[in-house]
């Protein structure tokens, strides 16, 4: 396969989908754990006009690479009218970008309390999936979505030239995955790395923009 991973699955004459070419989609005709067992995929319900918000557009181009817990979050420029009007989530929401060649693209919008002294949205300009753990642990998600481990066995996607994961592919893609009790573990330790990666931040910014130089 494209990604480097290779299956084999063994069906009977009556599990056969005729005009099915995806091998895919006989991947998970076993007992296998799959994504979908653990979180749910949903696109961004809510839309409103940028002029309201306090934060410039999350783009795929705002997530840095490697194990960075945050990105880059960008104020709306004062003076600047713009009457678009775009997909916003609230904070503490986990996105997923569905585009393939942004797999990995991954992130967790921060808690209001760590950036602002108002309860924050956010809007996204990219094709990003709203992933909502059955567990609660964002953070948790965060690190196992951009894992190596698990983006080497997601389909290659759909959509010609632009190909992108859809909310069936990914929810049907197996996983293996540590208990309750692990997971949270993992969780709690990297939300408390995002509260001091926000709050310092914050900080940073406030700085700055004291200076006079930005």
């Amino acid at each position: 396969m494209k990604n480097g991973i290779t299956f084999t699955s063994v069906i009977d004459r009556k599990q056969f989908q005729s005009g099915i070419w995806d091998p895919y989609s006989y991947r998970n005709i076993t007992n296998t754990s799959k994504l979908s067992d653990f979180i749910k995929i949903e696109r961004a319900s809510n839309r409103s006009n940028l002029n309201l918000l306090p934060f410039e557009p999350i783009e795929y181009k705002d997530i840095p690479r490697g194990n960075i817990i945050g990105f880059n979050l960008k104020s709306q420029t004062d003076g600047i009218i713009d009457n678009s009007k775009l997909p916003i989530i609230p904070s503490d929401t986990l996105l997923f970008g569905t585009m393939r060649a942004y797999l990995g693209n991954v992130l967790v919008t921060p808690k209001s309390e760590w950036i602002s002294k108002t309860n924050c949205w956010f809007a996204f300009n990219s094709e990003f999936a709203v992933i909502k753990p059955k567990d609660k642990l964002i953070y948790f998600w965060w690190a196992f979505l951009k894992s190596p481990t698990f983006l080497s066995t997601l389909p290659t996607g759909t959509g010609g030239t632009r190909p992108r994961s859809n909310s069936e592919q990914l929810g049907d893609t197996p996983v293996s995955i540590p208990s309750l009790k692990e997971r949270t573990k993992i969780n709690n330790d990297l939300m408390q790395i995002a509260k001091r990666y926000w709050e310092e931040t914050t900080i940073l910014q406030n700085v700055l923009n004291k200076s006079g130089l930005y």
